[in-house]
């Protein structure tokens, strides 16, 4: 979740608290986030200013497809699998938009493209957060050549470069439509190319071409087609040092959160032992990170497939976050399609007290306590 020479734009907004690289626990400096887009608009500068106020309260729990569906069921308007549990609606909510970049109705999970536009609102209006997710390799993918020579082609130029800013096209037509009651712009996270260094996806691409594309993706979203309503998230996955991370950063002035994403395998992992360790180690070299970068760290994407441990919450996940200070956690969605495709319990589930432990804990920020902010 992002190498420039200098900062051109800065809220100047100190944060107090942040993560020591040295020590288990929470330390006090002086912290300025910087914003990457010199043209942020107003809406985007009080959008920022409420996740600093958070960031100094908690962490925000996500969760992806919130609303649309979850364990074993689709649309049913105003449920939650977290509500169900917790009581009440998470605070961050991450959609993904692949599909929309070929003019599909419905994205890569079956939900109606103007209905995530009415969620979105649905979210604003309860001073949520909404993140937008976005990876077009899927699309890449389906052509013949190897998706290396698809980026280099859209790099130099030529026809595929055309067909990309296509695809873009619609990516912020879609951004410009997402506004609230009066008309202005909700601002909003775009979470773009997800892990570049797994072996899928981005992945086939050099840290280079990542880059590339990536600057490219953003100039022409603010420059081309004036979106200044947005946050762009860059993350990793299972990261373990500071240097992974900079292999593909595109740059401080592309890049306003950086993330981890780690999940448990639970067939390598039973006792969840390795994932606590990897994801401390994960957080601890984000949070460096985004601290010497001046950005907003966060755990962008994870969880335990079926939550196999009635005690992940409480017992290997929160011990490892609340040392640190980072904006928001989301969770992999519940299927409405698979039984066993889930990752956050249901009410009845061995592990679904202590989910709403975890939610109820005073540094964790649901929907409710986001309101009161």
């Amino acid at each position: 979740m992002w190498s420039f020479p200098k900062a051109i734009f800065c809220l100047c907004l100190p944060l107090v608290g942040w993560l020591s690289a040295c020590n288990e626990t929470k330390s006090v400096t002086n912290f300025a986030w910087t914003v990457s887009d010199e043209r942020a608009s107003a809406e985007l500068k009080d959008f920022c200013h409420n996740l600093t106020s958070r960031l100094e309260a908690g962490i925000m729990l996500g969760h992806k497809d919130a609303l649309a569906y979850g364990s074993m069921w689709y649309n049913q308007p105003g449920r939650s699998d977290v509500k169900s549990v917790c009581g009440n609606y998470p605070a961050v909510v991450d959609w993904d938009l692949g599909g929309i970049e070929s003019g599909s109705e419905l994205n890569v999970d079956s939900i109606p493209f103007f209905r995530i536009r009415q969620y979105v609102e649905q979210v604003y209006r309860r001073n949520g957060v909404t993140i937008l997710s976005w990876n077009p390799s899927l699309s890449f993918l389906l052509r013949k050549d190897s998706l290396q020579n698809v980026v280099r082609s859209v790099l130099s130029g030529n026809e595929s470069r055309v067909e990309y800013e296509q695809y873009l096209d619609r990516v912020a037509v879609f951004l410009e439509t997402l506004k609230n009651s009066d008309g202005r712009h909700i601002p909003v996270i775009v979470h773009l190319f997800h892990s570049p260094n797994l072996d899928w996806g981005m992945g086939h691409c050099s840290p280079e071409d990542y880059v590339r594309l990536w600057r490219m993706t953003v100039d022409y979203l603010r420059n081309k087609k004036n979106i200044h309503h947005v946050l762009y998230a860059y993350s990793m996955y299972g990261i373990v040092s500071e240097e992974e991370i900079s292999q593909y950063y595109p740059g401080d002035r592309y890049v306003d959160i950086v993330g981890l994403n780690l999940y448990q395998d639970f067939e390598s992992d039973e006792s969840g032992s390795l994932y606590k360790q990897r994801l401390n180690m994960g957080l601890s070299a984000m949070s460096r990170f985004a601290e010497a970068n001046k950005k907003l760290p966060a755990l962008t994407d994870t969880g335990s497939k079926g939550v196999k441990i009635s005690n992940f919450f409480s017992s290997i996940l929160d011990p490892v976050i609340s040392k640190y200070k980072i904006s928001y956690v989301v969770f992999g969605p519940n299927m409405w399609n698979e039984e066993e495709s889930y990752y956050i319990p249901i009410p009845g589930h061995p592990a679904s007290e202590d989910f709403s432990k975890f939610a109820h804990s005073p540094h964790i920020i649901t929907c409710e306590k986001a309101d009161l902010m």
